[in-house]
């Protein structure tokens, strides 16, 4: 990995002065070193003037689960966030550090006062994989000090362009707008897009091998399931509307619904339906259900983590139960009013929607047969062939 600590004898060559500034300052020349690296991070022009930036710099994404909420919708967000900072930088790979406060290791609600020092490990381990939604990924760091990461940084400042700046980092401000209103919009007002969001290839090979298997030859489509009693029941799904809008799929559309939700949100009802596919009956994990929403033909459902996923790809989406207020982020532009109760992100297609209010059967039959109205059926249902990879892939994961 090129994001280590520099190697100050090389440095010497290119810098001769450093060699002598070493030997004049002696034990003080390390840690006056650091200060002044860390200080580019705190004061960002500095940088410029205090070294040369070397080549194969790389983005350094940081999210801090004190402040940050411990869960897959905001990480998406930062990760399509560091895609934009990556344009603006010119800037190929982006690493991802983690880091957390071992006595308030998810502190950003009472949700998660159930996460604690002893078991912060276990619970980290299923939000980490969120990072393998970046096809620019690099390396992936966990600090449980943000001691030592302010110490990685200062050694490394060199080697990154390092987000969230130290102003925000150090204030413990939530992100969410921040990479909105900022990157995204800014972006987008420059560009007239915004970056796509995808998962590594291995990822991908997999979702394609999993729709071949499960699905194929009907058309796949992702829905996200919220069946979450413990808190928040009001952005639950409406099951009962679904139920009704599958059976009513059954014999009009030649698509099969491929279920996205947590194995304890499992309503049996859902296992009577013919044509839905539960993805956790086939022991999926987080980032492979997000592989499928990317390889769906439609994503569907409720507005929770996993639906970050379809709104930074170009595929038709309804999202349900959702609504954006007025003020809600920086500019007015950047929610778009559809018709009543329908709204658009300022970046969306048209068929890429936000319903307000708790979702009916009427509501998804009218707008899935908008949104398959929108889709090649014929790429879908005939798919062109590719031998590179055998079906065995599905056994490939580490036991």
């Amino acid at each position: 990995m090129n994001t280590g600590p520099s190697n100050e004898k090389s440095g010497d060559l290119v810098f001769p002065g450093r060699a002598l500034m070493r030997e004049l300052l002696g034990p003080v020349y390390r840690p006056l070193r650091r200060v002044g690296r860390f200080l580019t991070w705190v004061i960002p022009s500095l940088g410029g003037l205090l070294s040369t930036p070397p080549s194969g710099r790389r983005v350094l994404l940081i999210y801090d689960t004190y402040s940050q909420p411990f869960n897959i919708g905001d990480i998406l967000i930062m990760q399509e966030g560091s895609l934009v900072l990556r344009a603006r930088h010119g800037i190929d790979l982006v690493d991802f550090a983690i880091v957390y406060d071992p006595k308030y290791p998810a502190a950003s609600a009472s949700v998660f006062s159930g996460i604690t020092e002893d078991n912060a490990l276990y619970h980290l381990a299923s939000i980490l994989p969120v990072a393998q939604v970046n096809q620019h990924l690099g390396s992936v760091f966990l600090f449980n000090s943000h001691g030592h990461l302010d110490r990685f940084i200062a050694d490394n400042t060199d080697y990154y362009q390092v987000w969230p700046s130290a102003w925000k980092f150090g204030s413990r401000d939530y992100l969410y707008y921040e990479v909105f209103n900022d990157l995204l919009y800014g972006h987008h007002k420059e560009h007239g897009a915004i970056p796509h969001l995808t998962c590594r290839q291995f990822l991908a090979d997999w979702a394609r091998v999993f729709l071949r298997r499960h699905v194929q030859p009907s058309v796949p489509v992702t829905v996200n399931v919220r069946n979450n009693m413990a808190f928040h029941t009001h952005r639950n799904s409406h099951l009962e509307s679904w139920l009704e809008f599958f059976r009513y799929c059954a014999s009009r559309y030649p698509a099969t619904f491929v279920i996205i939700c947590a194995r304890a949100e499992i309503d049996e009802r859902l296992r009577r339906c013919p044509n839905v596919v539960i993805a956790k009956d086939h022991h999926t994990g987080v980032e492979q259900d997000l592989a499928l929403i990317q390889a769906s033909a439609i994503h569907m459902g409720a507005g929770s983590g996993p639906a970050s996923m379809a709104w930074f790809t170009e595929k038709p989406y309804l999202m349900v139960n959702t609504v954006y207020g007025p003020g809600y982020f920086a500019h007015p532009e950047m929610i778009l009013q559809e018709e009543d109760h329908i709204q658009r992100f300022w970046f969306s297609g048209p068929h890429q929607r936000i319903a307000g209010g708790v979702e009916t059967t009427e509501l998804l039959v009218n707008e899935f047969a908008s949104m398959w109205a929108a889709v090649d059926l014929d790429r879908w249902r005939n798919p062109p062939s590719d031998d590179s990879r055998s079906e065995t892939d599905l056994s490939l994961w580490l036991r």
